[in-house]
């Protein structure tokens, strides 16, 4: 168990650093300029929001897939729909869209009906993702405070105080971005940034896995029944999610500054996937040998294995890198349907 006091401070300075990287790159737009593609190609994994984090250790644990299959469909696309991908950032460079409903009212005839209709959609669609990524960090929190929310007034939810901290920092994040076609360097980097914190978090937990436990000489689990029979629509859901997910659009589309960026995309996006992935099964084998019979939820493996052994500091960068990847969801979600909903 942690102080209160330590985890929120640390939240609070990671938070900072975060709005830090994104002032620096406001400042300073020569930054990174000669590798603006690699800058451009880690922003993408906002992709993987708190659910690469807790979730995909759940669903390796009942599948046996050591790739989420979104990843899958995601891999696919950017290795063999390439030319899709750069056809459809050159068609929002030259009609200046600046949201994924802008984009497919000017191919519809600039209706205003059909750009209503599709951020109606997203906005119906992305809200409760965003709750997702709320009730995982408070989740989160409450591991590693050993506290539940159970019962307790709203205002001692840690997932109000979660929801009102990504607020303002969304806001603090929107509000600087001068013109809505103005590309927004600082919230790229800081994207970026952020990418480079989860996979070095989750790549952390895996050493912990591979070379600091002695697991139990037993067999693995064997998946459940049925527990890969939805994959084939999930590698779909994977693909389309590239396009379809305002905060991605955003991030693939919106703030590509060159075309050709995607060509470093279509390799260096792919591999960080494949990095981020590979402790998932082994965190769920773990998790199900060492933590399984004493009802740990597998949501939870990712905190509760360092835990377990004495590695509060390893637990607390793996809070850290579920709140960085819900904070990076929830800022360019809600910054996308702003632009949506503003136009």
């Amino acid at each position: 168990m942690l102080p209160d006091l330590s985890i929120i401070i640390a939240g609070i300075l990671w938070l900072g650093v975060l709005f830090g990287v994104a002032l620096l790159g406001d400042r300073r737009p020569q930054i990174f300029a000669k590798h603006w593609s690699i800058v451009y190609a880690l922003s993408l994994a906002v992709y993987c929001t708190s659910w690469t984090f807790y979730g995909t250790v759940t669903q390796a644990s009942r599948s046996g897939w050591w790739l989420p299959p979104t990843f899958v469909g995601t891999i696919l696309l950017y290795i063999f729909g390439f030319s899709l991908l750069m056809r459809l950032v050159s068609i929002a460079r030259a009609n200046n869209s600046s949201s994924l409903a802008d984009l497919i009212a000017i191919r519809l005839g600039r209706s205003p009906m059909v750009a209503a209709l599709v951020t109606s959609i997203c906005v119906i669609g992305i809200v409760p993702y965003i709750a997702l990524q709320l009730k995982s960090v408070a989740m989160s929190y409450g591991m590693l405070a050993r506290q539940r929310d159970l019962g307790v007034p709203a205002w001692q939810d840690s997932a109000l105080w979660v929801a009102l901290a990504m607020a303002a920092f969304a806001m603090l994040f929107g509000a600087r971005r001068a013109s809505a076609n103005a590309h927004n360097r600082g919230l790229v980097l800081a994207m970026a940034f952020e990418s480079l914190f989860k996979l070095a978090a989750m790549l952390s937990l895996g050493a912990l896995v591979w070379f600091g436990l002695e697991l139990p000489n037993v067999a693995p689990t064997p998946p459940l029944p049925g527990g890969t029979s939805g994959f084939p629509s999930l590698i779909l859901l994977g693909a389309l999610a590239v396009f379809t997910l305002p905060h991605q659009f955003h991030a693939g589309v919106v703030e590509c500054r060159d075309a050709n960026h995607v060509r470093t995309a279509r390799w260096l996006f792919p591999l960080y996937m494949l990095f981020i992935a590979l402790p998932l099964l082994p965190l769920a084998r773990a998790g199900d040998a060492l933590l399984g019979p004493l009802g740990v939820p597998s949501d939870l493996y990712v905190l509760a294995l360092p835990l377990s052994e004495g590695h509060s500091a390893l637990a607390l960068t793996a809070f850290l890198g579920g709140l960085s990847a819900a904070t990076s969801m929830v800022v360019v979600a809600t910054l996308a349907l702003s632009l949506m909903i503003g136009n």
